[in-house]
This record gives C-alpha cells, sequence and structure tokens, in this order.
C-alpha cells in the first residue's frame, strides 16, 4: 500500500507536468481496497475498472519504467484488463460475460468488477446481480468509495437480496478488507457464485472526522504485534522511492 501510493504520487506530478491527452486514473486513500482484492488474483484472472490507471497493473506486477511512461493498458486479448466502456452498465456486462467465459474453462479463474459506488442506480444493479446469480459467475463486485455516496450498505442489501452475497466492509481496514475478499474469491473459484464487497469509509455518527487512513491502520494493527516496526516502515517507502528514481532516469 505504501509503494502503491508513492508511485500514485508520482504519477500525478508526472501528469501535471506532461498534461498527457489521456491522464490515467489514480486512487488516492483506496489502497487497501485495492491491494486487498488484488493480491489473492492468479495469472488467469482479468479485471474490470472504471477507467485506465495504473494501481492493478502496478500490483499485477507491471514494471516501473511501463507505468511511468503514462500509457494506457494495451487494448489487447493477452491483457488481464477488460475493455472500460464508458457506460457502467455495459462494462458490468462486458466483466459478467467474461466471468462466465472463465467459468466454461473450468480452470477456477475468476473476474474482479471495480466500480464507484454511485455509478449505477439500484434498479440498474438488479438485472446484473440476478443474472450473476442465477448462472454462478466467478466474478467480485468491489465497490469503491464515492465521494458523497447515498447510503452506504444499502447496495450490499440489495445485493443479498438478488442472490448475490452482500458484504459491506471498512474501506479503511485492510485486514477485514484481505479477509472478506479471500472468503469471496474462494467461494467464486469453487463454483459457488458471485460477491458483492462494498468498501464503505466508516465513520462514528457525529464525528465529522476525514476518512481513516488505510496505511496507518494498518501500522496501528503490526506495530503493537511485532511484526513490523517504525524503521521497517520507513525502509519501505526509502527503498521504493530509490526504484521511483531509478526507473525515471
Amino acid at each position: 500500500m505504501v509503494e502503491l501510493r508513492l508511485l500514485e504520487r508520482h504519477v500525478g506530478k508526472l501528469q501535471r507536468r506532461a498534461k498527457p491527452s489521456a491522464r490515467l486514473h489514480l486512487h488516492p486513500g483506496l489502497e487497501g481496497c485495492l491491494v486487498s482484492t488484488v493480491l489473492s488474483l492468479r495469472p488467469g484472472d482479468l479485471t474490470s475498472e472504471p477507467s485506465a490507471g495504473i494501481a492493478t497493473r502496478f500490483l499485477r506486477g507491471a514494471k516501473l519504467s511501463t507505468l511511468l511512461a503514462l500509457e494506457a493498458p494495451p487494448a489487447s486479448g493477452s491483457s488481464p484488463e477488460l475493455p472500460a466502456p464508458a457506460d457502467a452498465s455495459v462494462r458490468l456486462h462486458l466483466a459478467l460475460g467474461a466471468a462466465l467465459a472463465l467459468a466454461a474453462r473450468k480452470k477456477g479463474s475468476l473476474a474482479v468488477a471495480y466500480i464507484y459506488a454511485g455509478d449505477l442506480a439500484l434498479p440498474q444493479w438488479k438485472p446484473i446481480l440476478k443474472l450473476a446469480a442465477a448462472n454462478a459467475a466467478p466474478l467480485l463486485f468491489v465497490i469503491l468509495p464515492a465521494e458523497s455516496p447515498a447510503r452506504p450498505g444499502q447496495l450490499s442489501l440489495a445485493s443479498s437480496a438478488c442472490g448475490v452475497p452482500g458484504i459491506p466492509v471498512d474501506a479503511a481496514d485492510p485486514v477485514a478488507l484481505y479477509r472478506v475478499a479471500q472468503e469471496s474469491m474462494l467461494r467464486a473459484r469453487a463454483g459457488g457464485g458471485p460477491v458483492l464487497m462494498e468498501c464503505i469509509p466508516f465513520q462514528l455518527p457525529g464525528k465529522p472526522v476525514p476518512p481513516a487512513d488505510p496505511i496507518l491502520t494498518m501500522q496501528q494493527f503490526l506495530l503493537p504485534r511485532g511484526v513490523a516496526t517504525d524503521d521497517w516502515f520507513h525502509d519501505v517507502a526509502a527503498r521504493f522511492a530509490a526504484r521511483l528514481k531509478a526507473a525515471a532516469n
């Protein structure tokens, strides 16, 4: 998560300087949602994103030099990234079709579709969810937090009513996110059908504070258990900053 944040900050600066015609999408504060789900992907798995970005490509092992070139992913049949049409409904139907094609191959592969909360209204979601459930599609819907979500958790309830388990999870809790992602992917790979994972920035009622930081949450989880130290976190950032500098030269 630390590396992804540093990379996206660096790419953001490059984009402001170079002003490329096609800007790559960045995900500030959503590192936990992305890392927790990408960590369990296998080579044959597919991903669908709202727009071209660098997060999943970086987390799946793309070279830094390629990412720093500010190029969109290749639109080829060999790419693990599905096409991203502007219409969110069309994009999710493509992801569903890809998931069903993977299921037909019977190799335990799945598709992960990332979508921002509010990109689709509930009436648009229902036929997609019912179709996914009816066909036991190996598909994980990952709902990313929007700036001003309508009613957090509402989509999870609607999803469960359509036959797709909807699981709300704290967007700033990497441990919880990883557990839900792992269990959901295992279910999908085993033929148990799709799951909807709704990442929500939980806040206490009456507490108008900024959403929690997933990296800080992870530090607070690891440090008391002696799994990592402050120096270790600092070294991770320092080493990756050096890699970025080398890749840019």
